[in-house]
């Protein structure tokens, strides 16, 4: 997926967002000259034709050369994973009860930007949440059933991480898949190093990912995407071996559009960049493999 012309702004939004949250003992002046530096380097960096994470990969690397760090969201991180992680047996019972577990862990874990992070009082009051959610909310490209067919012979199935916190929603998912088909080989990828709120090998071993994915994998990539020009050869091996394979979020989707038949995208349209490129609005689910998406 090619960058469009609102990517710039957005990630010159995003230069400014960390700023504002960890440049903290930084002067005005500074600030100033440290979003001019980091917003002029991708703009000279930046061309038609390349993917939006590609664009991003330029500020995380200088913002990183200030700080000495790229892992801005640490905390986040950790405390939307422990809010999904104190419901994960009540949300796996819910899901198991429920008409089609399998399709609807699938739609959990695109909706897990929407579900309310915040601390609940009691599974009551998620799970009227989740009812709702999965009643009122459906796939605008909808593939689940070529893939619930697929998976009948498939040995290999890579599946490719996003954000924290919904990684707890992958992991009910791969839950619900391995109990359906024990015999399948999931592996889980994850980024090479902290990018934004990304989910790293030390976010997958804190939500104990290992204990329903066959194998966990570091992609290698250090933007919030995957490219198959920057991952590592370990990556390629599980991505050429794998019958099927998840791509869960935007930026994966944004890297990986196009690249292989056997790419599910599982994803919320969140911007209105994306939406155009799927056909469908901002908002909407999305369980496809259709590779009619524009590199």
């Amino acid at each position: 997926m090619f960058a469009k012309y609102e990517c710039i702004e957005c990630i010159i939004g995003q230069i400014k967002n960390i700023i504002n949250k960890d440049f903290k003992g930084y002067d005005e002046k500074q600030k100033f000259e440290i979003m001019k530096n980091v917003s002029m380097e991708m703009l000279k960096y930046s061309t038609y034709g390349k993917k939006p994470i590609e664009m991003a990969r330029v500020i995380y690397e200088m913002l990183g050369e200030y700080t000495g760090t790229t892992d801005y969201f640490k905390e986040e991180k950790k405390q939307s994973n422990e809010t999904f992680l104190d419901v994960f047996d009540e949300m796996y019972t819910f899901l198991r009860e429920s008409d089609n577990p399998l399709k609807n862990a699938a739609k959990l874990s695109a909706l897990g930007n929407v579900i309310d992070y915040g601390v609940k009082n009691s599974f009551g009051e998620l799970e009227w949440e989740l009812e709702n959610i999965l009643k009122n909310k459906d796939f605008a490209l909808d593939d689940f059933d070529s893939f619930a067919e697929k998976l009948e012979n498939s040995k290999i199935l890579l599946y490719i991480h996003d954000n924290a916190g919904e990684i707890v929603l992958d992991k009910l998912f791969i839950k619900l898949i391995k109990e359906k088909y024990p015999s399948l080989h999931i592996i889980s990828a994850v980024r090479g190093e902290p990018v934004i709120n990304d989910v790293t090998l030390e976010d997958a071993k804190e939500i104990g990912l290992n204990e329903v994915s066959s194998e966990i994998i570091s992609s290698g990539s250090k933007i919030p995407g995957t490219l198959l020009s920057d991952v590592n050869q370990e990556f390629m091996i599980a991505y050429k071996q794998a019958d099927m394979i998840i791509s869960k979020g935007q930026g994966n989707f944004e890297g990986l559009s196009g690249e292989d038949d056997n790419i599910y995208f599982v994803l919320m349209a969140k911007c209105p960049v994306v939406s155009r490129e799927l056909g469908v609005n901002v908002g909407d689910l999305i369980f496809s493999r259709k590779s009619l998406f524009v590199k």
